[in-house]
């Protein structure tokens, strides 16, 4: 294609895009993906960073913030309501962080929103333990998830702290 051919077509896209835009005010617009398509998730989600793990201890308000490599393997499969898919699979926690691994269950709905029962790492250093009970939240667009979740654990000698986890990753 010409130069003069490009810019033709940047043109009308640019008009489309204009055009697109006007519109009754009164309309309500949509909120849910065009399509209504689930996106298929299944799959190896990886990362160096993957787990961003952060500590709050609520009694005096100390905070510290770790990053440990894992990974995350999902399976899907249809939901009943036809809105979302079910998901289930494991998470893994590495280096820096203690190792161990998590069951999780959830769903993925048609917006690329998931969201997911799992564990969260224990912190690298200090007496506590890893939580057991988290839910994530957010979402997976282009291949990339990215989640959030919190949970309260109770820590010997210190008392009650307030872990937040972001996981971050790719799809292999």
């Amino acid at each position: 294609m010409n130069t003069k051919s490009k810019w033709m077509v940047a043109g009308v896209m640019t008009g489309s895009l204009i055009v697109g835009a006007c519109g009754d005010s009164e309309e309500t617009p949509s909120t849910g993906p065009s399509s209504g398509a689930i996106p298929q998730v299944a799959g190896i989600y990886t990362g160096s960073s993957f787990w961003v793990h952060q500590v709050l201890r609520t009694s005096d308000g100390f905070m510290k913030s770790f990053t440990c490599s894992g990974s995350l393997t999902l399976t899907q499969r249809p939901g009943i309501s036809g809105s979302s898919d079910q998901i289930q699979g494991f998470a893994v926690v590495s280096s820096p962080c203690p190792p161990i691994s998590f069951d999780l269950s959830g769903s993925v709905a048609g917006d690329g929103s998931i969201q997911f029962v799992s564990g969260g790492p224990k912190p690298p250093e200090g007496p506590c333990p890893a939580a057991p009970t988290v839910t994530y939240t957010g979402g997976i667009f282009d291949r990339r998830l990215n989640v959030r979740g919190s949970a309260t654990v109770t820590c010997p000698e210190f008392g009650e702290h307030k872990f937040t986890y972001i996981i971050s990753a790719f799809k292999s």
